[in-house]
C-alpha cells in the first residue's frame, strides 16, 4: 500500500457554491431590475416637474414663488393648488361680503419647505403692517388678504411688490 491518501470531494462543497454563484446572480438581476424601475420613475417625475413649471409660467393656479432676499434660497419650493379652509392655520382675515362661489382671492408672498421661514416671513408681513396666515404644509404658503374680486387683490399684490415682497395672486 501506498502512503498516498485520496480526497475524497464532498457533495456539500459543490452544491455550495453553486448556491452562492445562484445567489449572486439572482442579486445582480434585482439590482439590475432596480436600475431600470428607478430610470423609468425619475424620468416621469421629472416630466411630471417640467410640466407644472410649464403650467406654472403660463399663469396656472400653481405658480411658482420665491423668497425676499433676507430668506434663505434653498427653502423655497413650488406652490401646489391651493387647499381647502379646514387646512389654513393662524388668524384667517376677516371674509369678505357677499361671495357669490365662495372662492377668495388671496396674495401669496412665499412658499417654504420649512415652517421657521414661514414665520419669518410672517414677522416681515407684521413689520410692515399686513396680516398673514400660513397653509399647513409642507410646503408652507404665506397668504394675506381674503378679496372677492381679483382687482382688489391685485392691489394689495402692487403694494406689496413696491415694498420688495414678490407676490402673487392665488385662489
Amino acid at each position: 500500500m501506498s502512503g498516498k491518501k485520496k480526497k475524497k470531494k464532498s457533495k456539500g462543497s459543490g452544491q455550495r457554491a453553486n448556491f452562492v454563484i445562484t445567489l449572486v446572480t439572482v442579486g445582480a438581476i434585482f439590482v439590475f431590475f432596480g436600475y431600470l424601475i428607478g430610470i423609468q420613475v425619475v424620468g416621469a417625475l421629472q416630466e411630471q416637474h417640467q410640466t407644472s413649471m410649464q403650467l406654472a409660467q403660463e399663469g396656472s393656479s400653481a405658480p411658482v414663488v420665491t423668497a425676499p432676499p433676507s430668506l434663505p434660497v434653498g427653502s423655497v419650493t413650488p406652490a401646489p393648488p391651493a387647499p381647502s379652509a379646514s387646512t389654513v392655520q393662524g388668524t384667517p382675515p376677516a371674509p369678505e361680503s357677499s361671495q357669490a362661489s365662495g372662492a377668495l382671492y388671496r396674495v401669496q408672498v412665499g412658499v417654504f419647505s420649512e415652517r421657521a421661514n414661514a414665520d419669518r416671513m410672517i414677522a416681515l408681513l407684521k413689520e410692515e403692517g399686513y396680516e398673514g396666515i400660513i397653509i399647513s404644509g409642507p410646503p408652507y404658503r404665506v397668504q394675506t388678504g381674503a378679496f372677492s374680486s381679483q382687482e382688489n387683490a391685485a392691489r394689495l399684490m402692487e403694494e406689496l411688490k413696491q415694498k420688495g415682497f414678490e407676490a402673487i395672486i392665488v385662489r
